[in-house]
């Protein structure tokens, strides 16, 4: 019913994060969504956090950096989510370089998610920023991670994070740029 009624709204993408069991899996591969990327969760009390980076700074997230970044990172504005999420006790944070935004970051009692950059080249910084604002509400962080995001994996290992789960993104077409973005959970992604 929730697929039929995406359809008749217009919607030509779907995705679904789901656990690695083998009958929910089927069941969304028979319906068109093909395995797209592992979801790896790591978590932890960060041993070695990254430096921040010197020439970056982060700054309130305002809904229009937010859309702006997603609508390249994840094809689609997503101002709802982020209104949504702007509404929450959560550190919402624009990540700046030369007064221009780069990248965001969500971070809530420890949790990363969703955080966007612009290019490969912020990557770190973004993360850098978000995993030292989410170490100031908790001891312990987590962050989602999909696979193909390289960046994410590597600093959230060199950070001390343990793998802690793992689940599957299935889709039917791309659904943005993951090798940029962490989602924010199942939920709203």
């Amino acid at each position: 019913r929730v697929r039929a009624e995406g359809e008749r709204r217009g919607a030509t993408l779907a995705f679904t994060w789901s656990s690695v069991d083998l009958t929910a899996m089927a069941t969304y591969m028979k319906l068109g969504l093909l395995p797209g990327y592992p979801i790896l969760t790591f978590a932890g009390a960060p041993s070695a956090p990254p430096p921040r980076a010197p020439a970056y700074e982060d700054a309130p997230l305002t809904l229009a950096t937010a859309a702006d970044i997603d609508a390249d990172v994840r094809a689609t504005r997503r101002e709802l989510d982020h209104t949504f999420w702007l509404a929450a006790p959560a550190a919402a944070r624009a990540v700046m370089r030369g007064g221009r935004p780069v990248g965001y970051f969500y971070a809530t009692q420890g949790v990363i998610g969703p955080a966007a950059w612009t290019d490969e080249a912020h990557g770190e910084a973004v993360l850098a920023a978000a995993i030292h604002a989410a170490q100031s509400q908790a001891e312990q962080i987590r962050l989602a991670i999909p696979g193909v995001n390289h960046t994410a994996v590597k600093l959230a290992l060199s950070s001390g994070l343990k793998l802690l789960a793992f689940s599957h993104l299935l889709c039917t077409a791309e659904p943005g740029k993951m090798a940029r973005y962490i989602p924010s959970g199942p939920s709203l992604f």
